[in-house]
């Protein structure tokens, strides 16, 4: 496979528009009551493809890793995946802080106590620990940064342990999703278990990068397919998704054909690259970070602009293209000016120098 699999970088892109949409019409705009404006049907579950496309890299990038000097090793890969998440992350959450000092939002700096303040600083919002979240959407990337610690183990069971034992550790993970849509924590689906007061979210997180784990395993199986073929597969995939998503209000069917998805994605074949390698899409999936934690920063405003403006249907559909546009262009000067320079810094800063080599005489 190629060093850079431009179809599973740009899904990520697709991923987050829909987690942004899904957010955008989940709001109470006309009349009295709680019902949505719109909905994107199972838009939540765009986090869990996340998830399994990050298992996956995580896979293509480190299977072999942790095998020598793998303290060392870990400790590196940790200063990697901490100088991706948290500059972005501070950024970003002390716009939600002067965004609530400002009071433009419903909760208080008062909701927020020492402790709270301390576990959004290190966002351990998605563990279980009852911190009451800054960034609301942030227990995902939370969540994710806990699946990197136990990385190490799950790669041993998936790809060290034999045929049998990575069967099993794939079915234990798919057993944990049921284990989560069956705990009924769930909000707007069985599978929309984000709250912080619970290890269930860590769990859907870990359950599926141990299923990216395995996609990656077994994607093997895909290189007999024919590129007519692939094609064929990533469109039909594409479509049951869709179709599966309208039809279907349980949240599993969708789950499970993600895993095929991400398989034939990354293969890179023909069409993926059509419809999710194009620069379009591939650029989202590049600041898809930025956009998944800043746009629900934007809600509010454009459901307050509306209501100004007569809560009309236009009047919403107006405010959310500026709020669309505004969160893109945000999302990539964050990702140009503190993601990539802000990575550099906490890698040159958190690892240690290297000894130089000996001079020769």
């Amino acid at each position: 496979m190629p060093a850079d699999i431009r179809s599973l970088t740009g899904v990520r892109g697709i991923a987050a528009v829909l987690i942004v949409l899904y957010h955008f019409g989940n709001v109470p705009l006309l009349g009295p009551g709680t019902a949505p404006y719109y909905r994107v049907p199972h838009g939540y579950l765009a986090v869990d493809l996340f998830f399994m496309l990050s298992g996956f890299v995580m896979a293509y990038i480190y299977r072999d890793a942790f095998r020598s000097d793998g303290l060392r090793n870990f400790y590196d890969f940790m200063v990697k995946r901490v100088a991706r998440l948290y500059p972005a992350y501070w950024v970003i959450a002390a716009l939600y802080l002067l965004k609530l000092a400002l009071g433009l939002d419903r909760d208080m700096l008062s909701s927020f106590d020492a402790y709270d303040a301390v576990g959004n600083v290190l966002m351990l919002t998605g563990w279980g620990l009852h911190v009451y979240p800054l960034i609301g959407v942030s227990w995902a990337a939370s969540s994710e940064l806990g699946s990197y610690l136990v990385l190490p183990v799950l790669l041993v069971v998936m790809f060290q342990r034999g045929l049998v034992v990575s069967l099993l550790a794939t079915a234990a993970a798919l057993g944990a999703v049921v284990v989560i849509a069956m705990s009924g924590l769930g909000s707007a689906g069985p599978l929309d278990v984000t709250s912080g007061n619970s290890f269930l979210p860590l769990l859907r997180a870990v359950a599926g990068f141990a299923l990216g784990l395995a996609i990656f395993r077994f994607s093997h199986l895909l290189d007999g397919l024919s590129m007519m073929a692939q094609d064929l597969l990533v469109a039909g995939l594409t479509i049951a998704i869709v179709v599966v998503g309208v039809l279907f209000h349980h949240d599993l069917p969708i789950y499970l054909l993600f895993i095929p998805f991400v398989a034939l994605l990354s293969r890179d074949g023909r069409l993926a690259q059509l419809l999710y390698g194009n620069p379009l899409v591939y650029h989202l999936g590049a600041i898809s970070y930025s956009i998944y934690l800043m746009h629900q920063l934007f809600v509010s405003f454009a459901v307050r602009t509306a209501r100004h403006f007569g809560a009309t249907p236009l009047a919403y559909a107006t405010c959310v293209a500026v709020a669309l546009a505004t969160i893109w262009l945000l999302s990539w000067l964050c990702y140009r000016h503190v993601e990539m320079p802000g990575r550099k810094f906490l890698i040159a800063l958190l690892q240690p120098k290297k000894d130089a080599a000996p001079k020769r005489a």
